[in-house]
């Protein structure tokens, strides 16, 4: 099939979270599965500096051409280049004075949230493009908010222009957190007929809504695992939009999200001090002993290791690991975190290593490198999450031979099968219920006292490691989604 990917991120070039590297990974596997493939993506400041970097700059794919938006011109470039390692053609949608800006989510100079104007011209711009290229979808694919409006176009404007007849869309939800929400007053920015109002398709409470907007048009919705899929069904997950969730309930499809196994992968991985693999685990021990180097531990010290990294919020359940920390300390666990985020836990992650020297150890930012010592060096991972719609960790944990300790949740209940001590032919971690610090510290002692059962723990690691989360399993997925999108595109729902 002929697929284009509409995204404001996009590994290398553009990242906040996992929405980038899932726009990164999973149009390569579909190359590699035989579709045509291709991603629009705005040229954010921060990828021009990660061209300007390797002192090279993406082809003109088109001349500049304008796009009008309530009768404002704006001109508009198209560069072109391919997603490295792989023959996929990235187009990116240039327009300085609204995506160079310092973060990619960023107001404007007067501190106004201008994301509709920004993602409504990125769409339009995308659209025109295509038109010009000659490249006409057989299926679009928007993630998050960003680029809904292409999906509201290919629903409720094709009437008006019959360029979007037989195009098939499918939306995938993220982070259903964030969802593009605007006022009234906004809505002509976006050129949609009347009705996309007054039917209730883009409003919301009284305002305007992408992500509903998006899910209302959709041909196919989905979202990144299954159990994820269904929590946004529910008043708890939803984040107010399950009602209209549960209303697409049979156009509602969860699929785990995959590893780049090129990037993560013990027996490949340069990053770390010694390569391993499932048949030959020593490089994991010398691995371990790099680490607590790094982290100024004693690397004699048989007591477990425990590895964290992730954006540090409430979300991320770190608070909970605070609350945890002192005690596993005082059992004789160690403790290794690295991640950035909201000031008060970055605070606290520092205080935690300065009150505990030799046992807990703080790194505040983050480190692609370290990431990876972390992945390959600790024992045993932990992700705390309150939710977490896929997760990549704990995946990166399973292959690195590093059970994970997670809560029930999202994509991690989706991954990691919890010991339960009856379990050891297919265990592959450790699972916890309620998002509370006690419940956390009892599940790490559980495993703690799994880990100096050296036979037990190693049966744990194999069952993680033969574990398939290539980006290949998720691409077959999406190869059923397409069709059935095909198969409704434009029936009632």
């Amino acid at each position: 099939m002929r697929v284009t990917h509409l995204s404001a991120e996009c590994v290398p070039f553009a990242k906040t979270g996992g929405l980038g590297d899932v726009v990164g990974a999973l149009p390569k596997a579909q190359a590699a599965r035989g579709h045509d493939v291709e991603v629009f993506l705005p040229f954010h400041l921060e990828t021009a500096e990660w061209y300007r970097r390797r002192l090279r700059w993406p082809d003109q794919a088109l001349p500049p051409f304008d796009v009008s938006i309530l009768g404002r011109r704006y001109t508009v470039g198209l560069l072109r280049d391919v997603l490295p390692g792989s023959g996929v053609p990235v187009w990116f949608v240039a327009h300085d004075p609204l995506f160079h800006r310092t973060r990619i989510y960023a107001p404007d100079e007067h501190g106004r949230d201008d994301g509709l104007w920004r993602f409504t011209l990125f769409v339009r711009a995308a659209v025109e493009a295509m038109k010009r290229l000659g490249r006409k979808p057989e299926i679009l694919h928007t993630h998050d908010w960003h680029p809904a409006l292409a999906v509201m176009l290919g629903a409720w404007s094709s009437w008006r222009d019959r360029w979007w007849d037989d195009i098939a869309s499918v939306l995938t939800i993220h982070n259903i957190a964030y969802q593009g929400v605007y006022g009234r007053e906004e809505l002509p920015a976006l050129g949609l007929p009347p009705e996309a109002w007054t039917g209730g398709g883009i409003e919301f409470a009284g305002a305007v809504n992408l992500l509903k907007g998006a899910i209302v048009a959709a041909d196919m919705v989905t979202a990144v695992s299954p159990r994820y899929a269904w929590e946004i069904t529910t008043p708890e997950g939803g984040a107010g939009l399950d009602g209209v969730l549960r209303t697409r309930g049979d156009r509602l499809v969860g699929i785990l999200n995959g590893v780049d196994t090129s990037v993560w992968n013990p027996s490949l991985d340069d990053a770390i001090a010694k390569r391993y693999s499932l048949t030959d685990l020593s490089g994991k021990a010398l691995c371990r002993r790099d680490l607590c180097r790094v982290a100024g531990f004693d690397p004699d010290d048989t007591g477990m290791v425990l590895g964290s990294v992730g954006r540090l919020t409430d979300q991320k359940g770190f608070d909970l690991f605070m609350g945890a920390a002192p005690e596993l300390i005082r059992r004789g666990i160690r403790i290794v975190l690295l991640g950035t985020g909201e000031p008060q836990l970055e605070h606290a992650i520092r205080l935690l290593a300065a009150h505990h020297p030799g046992r807990a150890s703080a790194f505040v930012g983050y480190s692609e490198e370290l990431a990876h010592k972390i992945e390959a060096g600790a024992d045993a991972f932990v992700m705390p999450s309150r939710f977490e719609p896929c997760g990549l960790n704990q995946m990166y944990s399973l292959a690195y031979g590093t059970p994970p300790i997670v809560r029930r949740v999202g994509g991690l209940a989706d991954s990691v099968a919890g010991f339960d001590g009856a379990n050891l032919d297919r265990g592959t971690g450790f699972v916890f219920e309620n998002p509370s610090a006690h419940e956390l510290a009892a599940e790490v002692l559980r495993a703690q006292g799994l880990f100096h059962h050296p036979g037990a723990w190693r049966r744990l690691i194999a069952n993680g490691m033969v574990q398939d989360f290539s980006w290949d399993r998720s691409a077959s997925a999406y190869d059923a989604v397409y069709r059935r999108a095909r198969e409704v595109r434009g029936l009632p729902w």
